[in-house]
């Protein structure tokens, strides 16, 4: 009897010791995952006060915004053939009003897309994942080097992506219910996203059909009859959208060879094995470096461990792990995660949407989901082999996102990569040295950024425009004879400073690398920099990869 008690006792502490371990690893993992999501908001804000320079596209879509009233953002074409969803012009228009038409301005509404986002997902993630798994996917979301770039960009992309995470999360909020209030509120903020995100009729599209076949497998045909009612009103929104808005800006012709000649559209119909696996071979391995940024992107700081990290093959494994646990767990849910993408594919084969970079920011989501899942069940077989590969596992993962990041927190203007400029630092040493009696002359190839900043910035000097003549010159001499009239009446002034960009040799709207005598013997600026230096001495200059800036004294006849 006492030896009985003995080991109740002995029982009842041992369990009381793994109930406060367990409990004690709760809140480790707690503390681990909310300081993640504090580190990713903190990174996006940091950023966002950086406030670097307006690159190219994203001048061509914020001259809409501070060119046009709202009855023309709604009514009217974009300039410079822009396409955003009039809920995201809306809002950041708003901005503009309340606060001018800074960079800051510009970006602010983007910057709260992004945060939601990153809020919303671990929400999300909570119902799929047990802790591990929701940091390694809050990780991959808080750190991954494009999805913090486009938290900062004013361009539609930080919007598709929370409108991605708030798909999902209203699936796990109405997709059990069947009620028509709960329907009807789950159909009418579907409808409303769609207004914000032209990518979401993917996501949403890609949920309909999902749990409408799960039902249709399980002939459960009453709940295929209710749920059919918010796919409706999904459907009609995008119609009415389609029509209105979406319809106005269907793909020119430059705009899908641009894409096509990046590999942007998956080869159809395809005619070998190579091109049957696109979407695994192409499509996924993109993904997995943009927008996740899985794939060691440095140099070869880490030896052979950095090139093992240039290969796809643990976020590949994370992947196929991902699918399985989701196919023995949930179906409905894996359909819903997969379909999207199937979509996307399919969209891309018929050349009406390109998978390329920034356009498969919204993806995102569904496969942190599924590779955070993955991960998590290698982590959990990995502890019954080895605890210490049970941390590293993890680590090796996520330690391109950790190094990038690091890096762009320590050097900001690696952020964006090709896409960081320096438009307005350029303008504004012009604008800082300029001299009563300074002639400015902008070359064409710099004149949209030069229009923005004068209107936003209030440059103290009106510049000389240069001239394109690309289209009515026939080689690199005929070009130079027709703009040399422009530049010998530039004379007449004592200093002169010019503006050009060294790798720009195209409008939008125009074929990339025509014409080609353009592009072999006048792109760089080498040949308009000797024209100048012909007439005069190059006494101050500012350059960077991408522009130049010289201030010229004329030489006196």
């Amino acid at each position: 009897m006492l030896t009985h008690i003995g080991n109740t006792k002995t029982l009842v502490n041992e369990n009381s010791i793994s109930s406060a371990s367990k409990g004690r690893a709760t809140r480790i993992w707690k503390l681990v995952i909310w300081g993640l999501l504090v580190t990713g908001v903190c990174l996006r804000i940091y950023h966002y006060l950086v406030n670097r320079s307006l690159w190219l596209d994203e001048i061509y879509l914020a001259s809409s915004l501070v060119n046009m009233d709202l009855l023309d953002l709604i009514f009217s074409d974009l300039e410079y053939q822009q396409k955003a969803p009039l809920g995201f012009l809306l809002m950041c228009k708003l901005t503009v009003v309340l606060f001018g038409g800074s960079e800051m301005a510009l970006r602010l509404f983007p910057l709260l897309c992004g945060l939601a986002s990153l809020y919303i997902f671990r929400i999300v993630c909570g119902r799929y994942l047990q802790l591990p798994g929701v940091a390694v996917a809050v990780a991959i979301f808080a750190f991954a080097p494009p999805l913090v770039y486009h938290t900062v960009e004013i361009k539609q992309y930080s919007a598709e992506l929370l409108a991605s995470v708030l798909c999902l999360y209203l699936y796990l909020v109405y997709h059990k219910k069947r009620n028509f209030r709960s329907l009807m509120l789950w159909g009418v903020w579907g409808a409303l996203i769609i207004w914000f995100s032209f990518s979401s009729i993917f996501i949403l599209a890609g949920m309909a059909i999902g749990v409408s076949l799960y039902h249709l497998f399980r002939r459960d045909w009453k709940s295929v009859m209710r749920l059919s009612f918010p796919f409706v009103l999904w459907a009609i929104s995008f119609g009415v959208n389609y029509l209105i808005i979406t319809s106005k800006h269907t793909d020119s012709a430059w705009l899908i060879h641009y894409f096509k000649i990046r590999n942007g559209f998956m080869p159809f119909p395809p005619s070998s094995l190579r091109d049957f696996l696109w979407p695994i071979r192409k499509g996924v391995n993109r993904l997995i470096r943009f927008p996740l940024g899985l794939l060691w992107e440095g140099g070869s700081q880490f030896g052979l461990l950095g090139y093992f990290l240039k290969t796809p093959i643990i976020p590949i494994l994370c992947i196929v792990s991902g699918l399985i646990t989701f196919f023995k767990r949930d179906r409905q849910t894996l359909l819903v995660l997969l379909l999207p993408y199937v979509l996307v594919v399919g969209a891309s084969a018929a050349e009406l949407y390109p998978m390329y970079e920034r356009l498969t920011v919204f993806l995102a989501p569904l496969f942190i989901l599924i590779i955070a899942l993955g991960s998590e069940q290698i982590i959990q077989i990995l502890r019954s082999v080895s605890r210490r590969g049970a941390y590293v596992f993890p680590l090796l993962l996520l330690l391109a996102p950790f190094w990038a990041t690091a890096k762009q927190m320590v050097y900001p203007e690696l952020l964006g990569g090709y896409k960081k400029a320096y438009y307005r630092e350029a303008l504004l040493y012009i604008n800082s040295q300029f001299k009563e009696g300074d002639t400015v002359y902008v070359y064409w190839n710099m004149l949209t950024p030069y229009w923005f900043y004068r209107k936003t910035h209030g440059l103290a000097f009106q510049a000389k425009e240069g001239q394109d003549f690309r289209a009515v010159s026939n080689n690199s001499p005929d070009y130079f004879a027709r703009l040399t009239p422009e530049l010998e009446a530039l004379k007449k002034s004592k200093r002169v400073w010019v503006l050009y960009s060294k790798n720009r040799g195209s409008k939008i709207g125009e074929f990339e690398k025509r014409p080609a005598w353009y592009y072999k013997e006048v792109v760089g600026g080498k040949k308009l920099h000797q024209k100048f230096s012909a007439m005069g001495t190059e006494v101050s200059s500012y350059e960077t990869p991408e522009l130049k800036v010289s201030l010229f004294q004329m030489q006196t006849e």
